[in-house]
């Protein structure tokens, strides 16, 4: 049997609520910003007026709701979908590209920062963090399961420093290659730990508005995957901003890995299991949602775990598949591995 994991922020967002951090909130991607250090500096404070003055003007603080959070990067990401497929010559410098350039480099050392800070708290020693996954270690040594393939829209390294902390080996396909590895993690939005091969000095850590409006951002041979150090100063960015549609984007690297993501489902086949995990359906991410859903076997035996589904999601899944089951939490995913 193979199992497919599409994971959203809603898993990352489950592990954390197992042993919460105070000083990590997944929820309002701009709760914490005044205590991300600017690298130039090391002094806290990247989202500021001073540092991001787009993202301020546009009503970015740490002081607004999730919800006014969300809604900011949503406009953002809808104005930039729409401006990839323009010809970049063609488009001023507005303040909505200027913020989705302070927004790339903001997000990378907002998640670098909790990185560190679940780190230093010791988080990934907790037992119970593993509730929302145990099913899926338990699935690693399953001699029944051939393949697990796991699809991640999520910049953290959650997943990935549970599993070194456990020993449990895994590859990251294109990247970081491990042979024999029954588990693969794919993540085509980017992570922070897709970092460029050579730091630059971090007193020189800028955000550069000038030149022209394009997301080449280059090959995977100019990236490489590292678990420490996150916070150096890196020339290439790799990550893609929430709720943006990757096939848009000229990024090679983002093509590359969203092609072995879809290659992964389909590879499914009847009674594999595919597991979605804490999905949002944005309109601004839904095509890219229904792109991966289309490529797996009607046959497969799907199921979604989020406890406020969304019920357009729903619609599409159960016009999709043959055998759909929602769940509010992962309590039954260990039953469904048989």
């Amino acid at each position: 049997m193979k199992i497919l994991l599409i994971a959203g922020n809603g898993l990352s967002t489950a592990i954390l609520n197992q042993g919460p951090v105070d000083s990590v909130d997944l929820s309002n991607l701009f709760a914490k910003g005044g205590n991300v250090s600017w690298p130039a500096t090391g002094r806290p404070g990247f989202l500021s007026y001073e540092h991001c003055p787009n993202l301020w003007a546009l009503g970015a603080r740490q002081t607004i709701s999730a919800k006014d959070s969300y809604e900011i990067i949503e406009q953002i990401i809808t104005a930039v979908n729409a401006c990839c497929l323009a010809e970049p010559s063609s488009l001023d410098d507005g303040i909505y590209i200027r913020a989705y350039r302070e927004l790339v480099s903001y997000l990378r050392y907002l998640f670098v920062h909790y990185d560190h800070e679940l780190l230093k708290a010791n988080f990934y020693d907790g037992e119970k963090i593993l509730e929302p996954i145990d099913w899926l270690l338990d699935a690693v040594s399953d001699v029944d399961v051939t393949d697990i393939d796991v699809v991640s829209f999520n910049y953290d390294a959650f997943l990935e420093r549970i599993l070194h902390k456990r020993d449990i080996q895994f590859s990251i396909p294109l990247l970081d290659e491990r042979v024999g590895c029954k588990l693969r993690i794919h993540k085509p939005h980017g992570s922070i730990t897709f970092c460029g091969k050579v730091p630059i000095e971090n007193s020189a850590f800028t955000i550069s508005h000038g030149g022209a409006f394009h997301f080449a951002e280059g090959g995977l041979d100019e990236l490489q995957v590292q678990y420490c150090d996150l916070d150096k100063h890196f020339p290439r960015v790799g990550i893609l901003p929430p709720a943006g549609e990757s096939e848009r984007y000229s990024h090679r690297w983002i093509r590359q890995i969203w092609d072995a993501a879809i290659g992964a489902a389909k590879s499914l086949t009847e009674n594999d299991l595919v597991v979605i995990y804490g999905l949002s359906y944005w309109h601004v991410d839904r095509k890219e949602v229904d792109m991966l859903l289309g490529e797996i076997s009607r046959k497969a035996r799907v199921v979604s775990v989020n406890p406020r589904p969304n019920a357009h999601f729903e619609a599409v899944c159960c016009s999709l598949f043959r055998s759909y089951h929602s769940h509010i939490g992962s309590g039954q995913l260990k039953r469904m591995i048989k």
